[in-house]
């Protein structure tokens, strides 16, 4: 499993940053740290867009989104 973190970065640059790693590596898991829900429900929404399964966990204030 390969971390991604994009907390503080503004969108697009998250959802470029995990089509990036997709490209290189589609059959591997990413764990991405976020801390903007609208960045979380961008991420989501490109995962399964593009045939990936994305879990949410809230981990106090921050997420953690795993595509696999």
């Amino acid at each position: 499993m390969r971390e991604i973190d994009v907390r503080g970065l503004s969108c697009p640059e998250p959802v470029l940053m995990l089509k990036n790693a997709l490209e290189a590596d589609k059959n591997e898991t990413y764990k991405i740290f976020a801390n903007e829900a609208h960045t979380v429900k961008n991420l989501k929404n490109f995962a399964e867009t593009h045939g990936k399964k994305a879990d949410i966990k809230e981990v106090g204030a921050e997420y953690e989104v795993t595509v696999s």
